[in-house]
This record gives structure tokens, C-alpha cells and sequence, in this order.
């Protein structure tokens, strides 16, 4: 058995941590190995801090002078983590029992990179984003669905699932292996699509990721971004974000040929209808070309291509 540090970014969660936490050291004190709990505060200002020291003492606070965001928040995590694996959780998730344990099983392979659990709602229920396969249509990555109800007879499979990369909220992964990666990327920064190009670029490198439909947590349906930050401009960095993983990652043939020239398509509606986040959005990532071009050298070699990734994940 591996041994595990649990790793938790906060911002202004004092309530999320009172709700959370204890479930949380619960399932620690019944991890089969060793395990810590770090809670990050991204410089708080609400209690978060006093309800850390004065609630939960076992509990070890790293704490940010100034607001870093999400991706500095892990980083400052791992970097404090004495164990092998690290467990990133969103304070706003909660652990289902045996979560930690069952997780910790799929690193008896030296080559795994990371493993989410199932997640559901406060309704019990599935969310797809569990479990992520895809398939390119119109120059794009879509998401494929699965079936819930093949739950059961996956549940029963000693068979791993592959992945394509696993939710940064809920994740399970080997330390050294992020922080060979570099962690999160920096074009990402303050959220989203970080912890698909981190899955990616573990691929590249022959570390897969994987799914284990019989560890569970529940993660409520409004996240703790939407507490935080304007719709507009979740909207607006979410799109960013997609531009600059595509334009990353993707062959150069697809991009030219099928990626762009849908996305201007796509550009060309948008202006129609008025909708100045998502242009907006494209002329941000715009300005950000020679950083893409610096990130697609830097995964020129590589063990697999991205269309051998997909076509392994998805038999």
C-alpha cells in the first residue's frame, strides 16, 4: 500500500470545510496506509483560517500571503505532501466510503499516472464528465456518453478503465509523476482545461489514466468557481482555455484543416448573434500563439499520438 496525502485548495470555504472536512478525515483514519490532510487557503478572507486551526488541528494549513488561484494551490500542496500519491480534492466534495482505498489499488501498476472516482450529484446522480472518452467531430473533441446503467456490471469488472484524463477535483495521482509533468500548465490559469492537457501530456509519456466506477464522491452541482468568479467570464476563459488545448494538442493537418476553419465558422455566428465573450475569448488565446507554439514543441516526442490515446480508451 501506497501512502497518500490528501490535498485541498481553499478560498473563502470556511462553510464547504465544516461540511466536508469530516468526512474527509474519515476516510483517512480509514485509508489501509499512511495519509495526511493539507488544506490550501488561497488567502482568504473569511474564517477559513480560524475554522482550520480551531476545528480541525490534525489538519495541515499552508496558507498564501496573496490570491493564487486554483493551479497554485495544488502546486503549494504537492510540493508540502510527504507521501507518494496525492489526492486533490475541491472543498466542495464530499468522500463516499472506501473512496481512498479503492482508488489506491490501481497504482500496483508502476505506470499509472491517475485515477478519478464516480462522481454524482446531491441527487445520486452520475455525472459523465466520471469517465472521459471522445471523439473528434468537426475538428473538435467531444465527449463520449455512457450508459448508467452499465454501472453494475462495471462495478463487478476487474477490468481498468482507461481514460482520457481525470477531473481535478476528485483525483488521485502519483507525485513524482506530476511533478515531472510541471503540474498544471500556466496558459490555463485561473481554471479550466488544466487538468486535461495534465492527462494528455502523462499519456505522451506511457502514464495512463484511469476510472473506478466503484470509488464514489459526491460533488454538488454549483461548484466553488461560480461562487467566485462572473459567469462571463467562466464562459469566456472556458473557451479560451478549449482554443488553446486544441491548438496544443491536436495534429497540425486536423487544426488546419478542420479545427480552425470551424472554429471561424463558429466565430462568424457568434458575431451575428452579438456574442462578444466567446470572439472575445478567441482574440485572448490569440495573443497567447507564442506560448501555444512553445507548448507544442515541448510534447513534439512523444511514446503515443493522441488519435492511438483515443482509439485505446474508447475499445
Amino acid at each position: 500500500m501506497l501512502k497518500c496525502t490528501i490535498i485541498i485548495p481553499n478560498y473563502n470555504g470556511e462553510k464547504l470545510l465544516q461540511e466536508n472536512l469530516p468526512f474527509v478525515i474519515k476516510e483517512s483514519e480509514v485509508f489501509n496506509s499512511d495519509s495526511e490532510i493539507i488544506v490550501v487557503d488561497d488567502a482568504s478572507t473569511d474564517n477559513s483560517v480560524l475554522v482550520l486551526q480551531e476545528k480541525f488541528p490534525e489538519v495541515k494549513l499552508v496558507q498564501h500571503e496573496v490570491n493564487k488561484g486554483f493551479a497554485e494551490g495544488i502546486h503549494s500542496g504537492v510540493s508540502a505532501a510527504s507521501y507518494e500519491l496525492v489526492f486533490l480534492l475541491n472543498s466542495d466534495v464530499q468522500l463516499v466510503e472506501g473512496c481512498l482505498n479503492k482508488l489506491e489499488k490501481y497504482f500496483g501498476r508502476e505506470d499509472t499516472f491517475a485515477v478519478n472516482p464516480l462522481i454524482l450529484n446531491q441527487d445520486n446522480e452520475v455525472s459523465q464528465s466520471s469517465w472521459t472518452r471522445s471523439q473528434f467531430s468537426h475538428g473538435r473533441l467531444k465527449l463520449q456518453p455512457w450508459e448508467n446503467s452499465d454501472l453494475p456490471a462495471m462495478k463487478q469488472s476487474k477490468k481498468g478503465f482507461l481514460t482520457l484524463y481525470c477531473s481535478g477535483g476528485s483525483v488521485m495521482m502519483r507525485k513524482a509523476m506530476f511533478e515531472e509533468l510541471g503540474g498544471f500548465g500556466e496558459m490555463y490559469k485561473p481554471f479550466y482545461y488544466e487538468d486535461f492537457d495534465l492527462g494528455l501530456r502523462a499519456w505522451y509519456r506511457g502514464w495512463p489514466s484511469y476510472f473506478n466506477p466503484s470509488a464514489e464522491v459526491i460533488h454538488a452541482d454549483k461548484g466553488t468557481i461560480e461562487d467566485h468568479f462572473k459567469s462571463d467570464l467562466i464562459k469566456s476563459t472556458q473557451r479560451r482555455n478549449r482554443y488553446f488545448l486544441e491548438w496544443t494538442h491536436f495534429p497540425l493537418s486536423r487544426l488546419l484543416f478542420s479545427t480552425i476553419p470551424f472554429s471561424l465558422l463558429q466565430l462568424l455566428g457568434e458575431l451575428v448573434l452579438i456574442d462578444k465573450k466567446n470572439v472575445k475569448a478567441f482574440f485572448a488565446a490569440l495573443k497567447e500563439v507564442s506560448e501555444v507554439r512553445k507548448n507544442r514543441k515541448a510534447i513534439k516526442t512523444k511514446k503515443i499520438q493522441l488519435s492511438e490515446i483515443i482509439k485505446n480508451i474508447n475499445n
